[in-house]
């Protein structure tokens, strides 16, 4: 339920794979902590969320690290 159904901390994985190129054969994989506030309602069925967190490279090959994302999200 979040903090008070407003706040919902997050942590996201992802991985990149490279197949081609310069970097073949190489993997990167970040952590991203972050934080969603949300959702309030902007319509019946439609709702609006923002967040950000920070990509935190967790192999030792990596393209970029400690970089900011921002989100946002309209469910319905």
């Amino acid at each position: 339920m979040g903090i008070k159904g407003r706040i919902w901390p997050m942590i996201e994985q992802n991985s990149t794979f490279f197949s081609d190129g310069p970097d073949a054969g190489k993997e990167q994989t970040f952590l991203t902590p972050g934080v969603v506030f949300g959702m309030f309602q902007i319509a019946e069925r439609l709702r609006f969320g923002i967040g950000g967190g920070v990509q935190i490279a967790a192999t030792q090959f990596h393209t970029c690290n400690h970089r900011w994302i921002w989100t946002v999200r309209f469910p319905f």
